[in-house]
């Protein structure tokens, strides 16, 4: 796979409103694993993003309420590729959400007192779209972070593509229309996928069939249901990243574990237990206490660090040097 360079095209300035922000653990999460789709140092971040038919190369950086996103592409750059970036960028990361309600809801419960003061202003992030966030959920289904971190890269490898901008190389995702005839035997044998290689076509023959668009208005977790292979775990996450929903989480063997611990006081407890025990502290946003319990338990030991500016060239070389 030859590597496509990505000129400079655009800058976009993201004012961030809603109270405090937190730029570190908002583009970046200590609990996501390593894609290559995207890299983090102290204090910048790069992302690729499809947009239509357009392969986007993101820098992001942060300078007093203002979001500096420089815009990299080799595609044909219109004003509506600016716009669907400024919109997609934004919501991804929440740069416009108000996070009072959950902040005051937060600061009576003891269990959230160290995850505030560590994380005050962490928004929910979720660049990826509805097809992409889908793919991810599909492979965290009853898997070990090391095995979904080895599907992804698989998938990636075989089927995405490798950019190089602003002196990064990153992956960039495939589209469904891309990957919607490769066979369940090419997902099984090839990129190793266990039984999510027969569920994996019909995500892409659904996303291609309904954009973001299409889906507006419509009750996601029921809706995701009806791909083949989707159950309400799955649909849950997907709608909750998808979505946006602060209220909206999933809980499987490894987060349900942190819950019952952080919120419950005792090693683990049933699912239906901990989404009521939430749902009665933050009524309307056990999502996002979700997402600071979780993130705060991978601080002091994210599964991908952040990035010595030091070791880029290593970085690059790493993703170069793979023959996929």
């Amino acid at each position: 796979m030859t590597i496509r360079h990505l000129d400079h095209v655009d800058t976009l300035h993201l004012p961030v409103t809603g109270g405090p922000f937190d730029f570190r653990h908002t583009v970046w999460k200590p609990s996501h694993y390593d894609t290559g789709l995207e890299a983090h140092t102290t204090d910048r971040s790069w992302r690729t993003f499809r947009v239509g038919d357009l392969v986007v190369g993101v820098r992001l950086m942060y300078e007093q309420g203002i979001v500096v996103a420089d815009i990299y592409t080799d595609g044909d750059y219109k004003p509506a590729h600016r716009e669907q970036l400024r919109t997609r960028l934004t919501a991804s990361y929440g740069f416009n959400e108000h996070i009072s309600a959950f902040t005051a809801l937060a600061e009576q419960v003891p269990a959230m007192r160290e995850p505030l003061a560590a994380l005050a202003g962490m928004r929910q992030s979720c660049p990826e779209d509805h097809f992409e966030i889908s793919v991810i959920a599909l492979l965290l289904q009853n898997m070990t972070i090391a095995g979904t971190t080895r599907m992804t890269r698989a998938l990636l490898a075989h089927h995405g593509l490798r950019v190089h901008f602003d002196g990064i190389t990153l992956r960039a995702w495939f589209t469904p229309a891309e990957i919607a005839q490769v066979t369940t035997e090419t997902f099984k044998e090839q990129d190793r996928l266990g039984y999510r290689a027969k569920t994996l076509p019909h995500f892409a023959t659904f996303f291609r069939d309904h954009t973001p668009e299409d889906l507006q208005g419509e009750n996601l977790v029921e809706k995701f249901q009806e791909i083949k292979g989707v159950g309400p775990y799955t649909a849950a996450v997907m709608a909750s990243h998808a979505s946006r929903d602060p209220s909206v989480f999933g809980i499987d063997v490894w987060n349900r574990k942190i819950f019952a611990r952080t919120i419950l006081g005792v090693p683990d407890a049933d699912a239906e237990v901990i989404t009521r025990r939430m749902n009665e502290l933050f009524p309307g946003h056990a999502g996002t206490a979700a997402l600071y319990l979780v993130e705060h338990e991978y601080l002091a030991t994210p599964v991908a660090p952040l990035l010595d500016p030091s070791g880029i060239s290593a970085w690059n070389q790493a993703l170069e040097g793979t023959t996929a």
